[in-house]
């Protein structure tokens, strides 16, 4: 990994403790605080998506039109899963089973960009 992904990572890790110690030491205030660091960050990763896509143009335009589709639509389900997720489905399908969704939107959405990139 280069230096860039391991400061990313870092951050990520930083803020996830942030509000693993918030949510078991400051109760109320650590459940608006732990709500607002999680908007900010949907708003961070839906906007660095933006940014690749626009600085990606013709990389965009070689994925075929319906698998597009399916990307912006995992896009979008899995950026609702991060804001409302585990309240919402958490109990129906357990807190495992929603991460589990995740991740298969996150493997749909890289299988998609990783089969565009291959030559036939």
């Amino acid at each position: 990994m280069n230096r860039i992904a391991l400061r990313n990572a870092a951050i990520i890790l930083a803020i996830a403790s942030l509000a693993l110690v918030s949510q078991s030491a400051f109760g109320a205030t650590a459940v608006s605080l732990n709500l607002i660091l999680l908007v900010i960050f949907v708003a961070v990763v839906a906007y660095a998506g933006y940014r690749y896509i626009q600085g990606n143009e013709l990389a965009w335009y070689v994925i075929p039109r319906g698998q597009r589709y399916v990307l912006i639509a995992c896009a979008v389900a899995l950026l609702v899963l991060l804001l409302v997720g585990f309240p919402l489905l958490g109990p129906v399908i357990t807190p495992l089973g929603v991460i589990a969704l995740m991740a298969a939107l996150v493997l749909t959405m890289v299988w998609i960009v990783r089969e565009s990139r291959r030559f036939r």
